[in-house]
């Protein structure tokens, strides 16, 4: 064998190896370079986000804890301005926020809410940013099916009942499942308690957790048991009664552009009735006692009936015309629901549908009447008593002070249903049935009261947090002039 050409050859593959190793070192380096830059920008992202999250954060606390409100529908700075940041301590960035009203907030029974927009700049081997933006508002009580302040164990939650929309209680409810099937048990859109444990079965029951215990499987129970926020226990309290709410700008609503009845006007007794944009009352049997009181004209659509605790009216809908407007009616004493109300457009997804009902008492209960019988001598059916079977009662009922029950919990014979179609928000719960006679409760959740109140409602102190969004990349004419132009 030659040598000479043996020494040729491996020279060639060292050359060869050579070039290779060059190429696979330039890759390799671009590689890693590449992955620093991606893990650097990394960084970078997610500390903007990061920093945009405070940001918004912080603005929410700011108009929460005071700040104050734009009274426009344009947005309003409220951290940094489109030309000066707002330095974040900390080396976290600067932000840019502002709040933007809803467009109908100066609508009477629309919920006051406020969009904040906050985009974060942080600095690295680029300028990184992001935008978030969240929907905040005061806490209104229409928003609940059932609120509930004090709640009592005396009774149960049993077979049959249903709360088509959220369910709060401050403290522990009793819930009971008499069949093995669980087509009929109770229903809860969503289930909140203050409590850590409810309480499943008679007498001193067991404390359960979950959306199942025994023969009870709350309904729909594969999204119960999901948790929070559809079943969640041991939540903050929400402050409730006489001296926590602004009951009395109801009253003064009503005294100042609305209507305000007397004891006089209302006696102890009387029998209302609302039919279209018109209040009807009538005070006994006679024809003469009937008064019309027209209520469409008014600045405020709120009525005021001044009476004392322990004093009461009935209270129902037209036989032939459902209300047509937003409406809160307020007293002192008790109200007894005396028959069906319903609403004259009663769909929640007509975006123009603005019925809406209010009706609250103070110190007093929300009673379901029981039928007295033959009523002739009261002329108007709208003056009967008609709670002799299953109803429907279209509005927000509030007792700051007192309970809802059945005046007669034992009438009428059979199984039947006081259906509101909104909500109540009392005390705590009274008997309304005994299983096979009276009226089991079910709540049909107006989805339009997420947004809409009646008119003067009482609000809470607190805020609700009603939508959180990330947008990447948001801008500051995002943030100034909102993305929509309003929302």
């Amino acid at each position: 064998m030659n040598t000479i050409h043996r020494r040729g050859s491996a020279l060639v593959l060292v050359l060869i190896s050579s070039i290779f190793l060059i190429i696979l070192t330039a890759g390799a380096y671009q590689y890693f370079k590449g992955n620093a830059d991606t893990q650097l920008w990394t960084r970078e992202r997610m500390q903007a986000k990061l920093s945009a999250e405070a940001g918004l954060n912080l603005a929410t606390h700011m108009l929460v804890a005071g700040a104050t409100l734009p009274t426009d529908t344009i947005p309003q700075d409220i951290l940094g301005t489109e030309t000066s940041l707002f330095t974040l301590p900390g080396g976290m960035g600067g932000v840019y926020a502002a709040v933007d009203p809803n467009n109908k907030n100066y609508k009477l029974i629309m919920a006051n809410a406020f969009m904040i927009r906050c985009v974060a700049f942080v600095s690295g081997s680029t300028i990184e940013s992001y935008g978030m933006e969240t929907i905040v508002m005061p806490e209104n009580l229409a928003r609940f099916s059932v609120f509930m302040d004090n709640p009592s164990l005396d009774g149960a939650y049993v077979d049959g009942y249903r709360f088509d929309g959220p369910f709060y209680a401050n403290g522990p409810v009793r819930l009971v499942s008499n069949s093995a099937s669980h087509d009929n048990d109770v229903f809860f859109y969503s289930f909140e308690l203050t409590s850590d444990y409810y309480v499943y079965g008679w007498g001193a029951g067991s404390h359960e957790t979950t959306p199942a215990a025994g023969n009870l499987q709350m309904r729909p129970y594969n999204r119960l048991i999901l948790g929070a926020p559809y079943f969640d226990l041991g939540v903050d309290p929400i402050p409730f009664g006489m001296d926590e709410l602004n009951w009395e700008g109801v009253k003064n609503a009503a005294q100042a552009d609305g209507l305000s009845l007397t004891e006089t006007e209302v006696p102890n007794g009387s029998r209302l009735a609302l039919k279209g944009d018109t209040l009807f009352v009538k005070t006994d049997t006679t024809l003469i006692s009937e008064v019309a009181y027209p209520l469409g004209g008014m600045d405020n659509p709120v009525v005021w009936i001044e009476n004392d605790p322990g004093d009461y009216f009935y209270l129902r809908g037209d036989q032939n015309q459902g209300l047509d407007m937003a409406l809160t009616v307020g007293t002192i004493g008790d109200v007894y629901m005396s028959g069906p109300l319903i609403y004259e457009n009663d769909d929640p997804q007509d975006p123009d549908n603005e019925n809406l009902l209010g009706i609250m008492t103070v110190e007093g209960d929300l009673v379901i009447a029981d039928y007295p019988g033959n009523q002739s001598a009261w002329g108007s059916t709208r003056y009967h008593i008609d709670t002799d079977s299953s109803f429907s009662y279209y509005a927000v009922v509030v007792a700051l002070e007192g309970d809802i029950l059945a005046e007669k919990y034992w009438e009428p014979s059979g199984v039947h249903e006081f259906r509101i179609v909104g909500g109540y928000m009392v005390q705590e719960e009274g008997y309304t049935s005994t299983g096979n006679a009276g009226f089991n409760m079910a709540v049909y959740f107006d989805p339009r009261l997420l947004y809409m109140h009646p008119p003067f409602f009482p609000t809470t102190a607190n805020w609700n947090t009603t939508m959180w969004a990330e947008k990447h990349d948001m801008s500051i004419g995002d943030v100034k002039n909102g993305i929509t132009g309003g929302y």
